[in-house]
């Protein structure tokens, strides 16, 4: 038997089937992947409708798993750890499933995975505040959280507030931001005013894959969602930012939840709009998101109960 010839024949095999895979693996993006005429009709709509568009459009869109989650734990002495001075003489108060921390000059009130930091004074001055040392400030504080653990947290946002700036961040799992875990920080030349932070334990992808919307899809149902509620679109307005991560459906009682389940959604940032239009990627439709600033009024209900 000619073994060289043998091993060109097994040799020339493998090269064909690489290439086929290399063919099939081409066909499966590119059928996820928006073509040039898909984005040519949906920046025309968008402009039919005096809508600009400021940032790039998301153009794959592959099927996405689930992201499962769970609520953490804390116990006393980390929040004592992390948020208060070793000496520091402190009142604790349980209420059900609310507890609250409060020291001499800070408080902090856990309400399931909600933590809600106040310091009304602020701690401790900033000179000459500037969005960068506000964002660099935020960015060490929530770096400070150490019963974080393993949590990968990226700066999402700065924004002018109240004499101040509010810093806000999301977690990242793998390229994917969890935006319902978020860390939303309000800092003044008097240093960090407060905190409203949502934390989730992530635990990883679960069930089957499932395919997505398109990114121009989930930008038809919000164009729709605003016609349809009556709003006028304000003038001028654009599309600031486009992202693709996970967020919690609406629940009537989070903290009472152990497990959690994600689903893939699109935010998509309108100029003068408060809010981002949350689009769950599965349905296609507007998803109701259970969002910070609906925990930060409920987090003032409760403490204002104390």
């Amino acid at each position: 038997m000619d073994w060289n010839r043998v091993k060109s024949i097994f040799i020339y095999i493998l090269i064909v089937i690489n290439i086929c895979l290399f063919v099939l693996n081409y066909k499966e993006g590119q059928k996820y992947t928006l073509t040039s005429e898909q984005e040519k009709a949906v920046y025309e709509l968008l402009s039919n409708n005096n809508i600009g568009v400021y940032t790039n459009l998301i153009k794959k869109f592959s099927p996405m798993r689930q992201l499962a989650v769970t609520t953490p734990v804390f116990d006393n002495d980390s929040i004592r750890s992390v948020f208060f001075d070793k000496n520091e003489e402190i009142k604790i108060t349980v209420d059900f499933d609310r507890t609250v921390f409060k020291g001499e000059s800070k408080t902090v009130t856990l309400y399931g995975n909600i933590l809600v930091f106040e310091c009304p004074d602020g701690t401790g001055a900033i000179e000459n505040l500037t969005q960068k040392k506000a964002a660099e400030s935020a960015e060490n504080f929530i770096n400070s959280l150490t019963f974080e653990g393993r949590n990968n947290i990226e700066m999402e946002k700065v924004s002018e507030y109240e004499n101040g700036y509010l810093v806000e961040f999301n977690e990242l799992y793998g390229k994917s931001s969890v935006f319902c875990s978020s860390r939303n920080v309000y800092i003044t030349e008097d240093g960090i005013i407060s905190m409203v932070s949502e934390f989730y334990n992530i635990e990883g992808y679960t069930g089957e894959k499932r395919q997505i919307c398109s990114c121009d899809e989930a930008l038809l149902t919000v164009l729709y969602d605003i016609k349809n509620s009556g709003d006028e679109m304000p003038t001028g307005a654009y599309i600031e930012k486009i992202e693709l991560g996970y967020d919690l459906q609406a629940q009537s009682d989070i903290s009472q939840i152990n497990t959690l389940k994600l689903v893939p959604c699109y935010r998509v940032f309108i100029s003068g709009f408060d809010k981002p239009f949350t689009v769950d990627a599965y349905t296609n439709e507007i998803a109701e998101i259970k969002n910070s600033d609906f925990i930060q009024e409920e987090a003032q209900y409760e403490n204002s109960s104390v």
